[in-house]
């Protein structure tokens, strides 16, 4: 007899629900025969009774596993799995299935256009909407994030990943149908909390001059008006003057400085920032230690050495302005 690792969903006798992932035998599907794949099991169960007892609503052999499951009451569900194939066996990307009478499971939405795409997190927040964090390409340095948000009770979706990039969200909490917050994890294994919110983000302060003798997009320390931070998929950090409401940056940039000024990244909050972008080391600071950090194909940041807790993202390249 085989042994799996399961998702299930425990109904307690006092109404309670949990979710528990813990060793079952792979045979409590009802097919005749116990499977012989040493790849992926995917089993969704159900006990009524604390634990006691087992009704598997779902069994897949050898095409993905389960990450999360989330429910709204004793009937409504969502579950998120992935699948990469790597054996060659079996049909990669990401799923999300739906329960909608506490025992039907069904396929609602599928991502496979690389096979690389991964669902980490569920949330339900009504019968009928839902949402599912993950990544479309684990490890993916540009890879866009997927926050998908169905209010119809899974026929449809929506990306609301605000052009977040190079993270892979691995868990969802909502204080309202309107705020949450998310985990994430990049390709470099750094993480980072997102919020999420209908309400738009506190407009950025306008840029400060410079410090006399001094320019912007400097070493750090930073001069007032302008944020240390770090940016991702990249390592060190660089200080970063607030985009003005036209999108445009402060042109003053330390001596030698070819990079070009440009609105092309953004904090947690949405709010957009400017750095010296580049294609190549010598266009930066390199009397004071700058190189050129690649974030998109065929452009970087200025970045010096060290590291900021506060991390910024690029913008999407047709939201950069010129």
């Amino acid at each position: 007899m085989e042994l799996t690792s399961q998702l299930r969903v425990v109904h307690a006798p006092d109404g309670s629900r949990k979710m528990e992932v813990g060793p079952i035998a792979s045979p409590i599907h009802t097919n005749d025969d116990p499977p012989t794949n040493n790849s992926y099991n995917a089993e969704l169960l159900k006990s009524t009774d604390g634990g006691k007892t087992w009704e598997s609503l779902f069994f897949d052999e050898g095409n993905f596993y389960f990450n999360d499951i989330d429910c709204f009451d004793e009937t409504h569900c969502v579950a998120v799995g992935e699948g990469f194939a790597h054996d060659g066996s079996g049909a990669p990307g990401a799923r999300v299935y739906t329960i909608k009478d506490g025992k039907t499971v069904t396929l609602s939405h599928m991502e496979n256009a690389t096979g690389a795409e991964s669902l980490m997190a569920a949330k339900m927040i009504s019968q009928t909407e839902h949402w599912a964090g993950g990544t479309s390409k684990t490890g993916g340095l540009l890879a866009p994030a997927f926050l998908l948000h169905s209010t119809d009770a899974g026929s449809s979706y929506k990306n609301e990943n605000n052009g977040i990039m190079g993270q892979m969200i691995t868990d969802v909490d909502f204080l309202s149908p309107t705020h949450a917050y998310a985990t994430t994890v990049n390709a470099l294994q750094i993480s980072s909390l997102l919020e999420y919110s209908t309400k738009a983000p506190p407009a950025p302060p306008p840029p400060a001059p410079p410090t006399p003798g001094q320019p912007h997009y400097e070493k750090p320390p930073c001069q007032q008006g302008e944020a240390k931070a770090s940016v991702q998929g990249t390592s060190g950090s660089l200080c970063a003057p607030p985009c003005d409401a036209s999108g445009s940056c402060p042109t003053d940039k330390p001596k030698d400085v070819t990079a070009t000024p440009q609105c092309i990244l953004k904090d947690q909050s949405g709010n957009q920032y400017c750095a010296l972008t580049c294609a190549k080391d010598d266009e930066c600071d390199a009397a004071g230690g700058s190189k050129c950090s690649i974030v998109q194909p065929g452009k970087g940041v200025c970045t010096y050495s060290g590291s900021s807790n506060f991390m910024m993202t690029p913008l999407p390249a047709t939201s950069i302005v010129v």
